[in-house]
């Protein structure tokens, strides 16, 4: 069974000032599908590529998958519905599939507004996907869909969301594919060099009201920070990667993994190859201030702060859970 994951033509115009970012999400889903015998898997990375639907369509027209897959945030969800509708018009035989952040939570919007798409994927992805293609591939879609947790789709004119799945318990399952990526079109501009964005964690425990990540995650569970070293170097020694930046929404809230995954960098020698980037709180940066020297040591070289207010009501109201002064 032929599978192909299509990364939409949707660009900010924010994050690109930086460089060019490679899709983490197909990497991680195409490691555990290959692991499970899915052998022929194909990506088109139509925003990096700057993809028309024309020349989309000519790429799906050559490979005739079995299965289309694209996912969306929000800003990009029309650019991936579209992506879905030249599937369903280049290689109507094959099954399409949303998955991501804004599809989990708007799939009953998503699906009235685009019948092209014949199932959504809702939350953590890895596992639901085996399941789904492997019913794909043994001729039980869409019979046994209801059977399949994690799943939303259309039956008649109602919407059915089936049970959601669990979260993934078994962190050192996670093994992403990063052969799946041409690297050559990723490039931090500031370094002029590969980069790549790894996961160290999932999810976060702080429930901030402006945020969808706690819900999407939906538990906070930390990855062995030898495994994620082990990738990185990796990533450096078999793709070039000379920089990365952490994909979790604050890789500092378990001080005691992070600084554990910083002196595993330091000890394998990997800060003069490759130098990194995370996002996190401000409270867990005055909280580690006699640390910043290390974190240096480590690689890290840029930090992006969460800064939504100043103010202790609006902080309260956001339920940030952070004190002012």
């Amino acid at each position: 069974m032929r599978i192909l994951f299509v990364h939409p033509n949707y660009r900010s115009g924010g994050a690109e000032i930086a460089g060019t970012w490679p899709p983490a999400w197909v990497p991680y889903l195409t490691g555990p599908l290959r692991r499970a015998g899915f052998d022929d898997i194909h990506f088109i990375d139509a925003m990096t590529e700057g993809l028309s639907d024309e020349q989309l369509a000519e790429r799906m027209r050559a490979l005739q998958p079995d299965v289309v897959g694209t996912t969306a945030i929000t800003p990009s969800i029309y650019a991936a519905e579209r992506v879905l509708e030249v599937a369903a018009l280049t290689v109507p035989g094959a099954v399409r599939v949303l998955g991501g952040i804004h599809a989990t939570f708007m799939f009953k919007q998503v699906l009235a507004e685009a019948p092209h798409i014949d199932v959504i994927v809702r939350g953590e992805g890895e596992e639901i996907a085996v399941e789904l293609f492997t019913a794909i591939l043994e001729d039980r879609w869409p019979a046994d869909r209801m059977a399949i947790r994690g799943l939303a789709f259309r039956d008649g004119d109602s919407v059915i969301a089936t049970e959601a799945a669990d979260t993934i318990k078994d962190m050192a399952s996670i093994k992403p594919d990063w052969d799946i990526l041409d690297w050559d079109q990723y490039k931090y501009i500031p370094l002029g060099t590969r980069v790549a964005i790894p996961n160290l964690a999932r999810g976060c425990p702080f429930t901030c009201s402006f945020c969808s990540q706690w819900k999407f995650w939906r538990d906070y569970r930390v990855r062995d920070p030898k495994d994620v070293v082990d990738e990185i170097q990796e990533l450096h020694e078999k793709h070039g990667v000379g920089f990365f930046i952490l994909a979790d929404e604050e890789p500092t809230i378990n001080r005691k993994a992070f600084i554990k995954f910083c002196q595993e960098l330091i000890d394998r020698g990997l800060p003069d190859k490759v130098k990194w980037g995370i996002n996190t709180r401000v409270t867990d940066i005055y909280r580690d201030k006699e640390l910043l020297s290390f974190y240096r040591k480590a690689g890290l070289v840029h930090v992006s702060l969460g800064t939504e207010a100043a103010a202790q009501m609006k902080l309260d109201r956001f339920n940030k859970e952070t004190k002012v002064g």
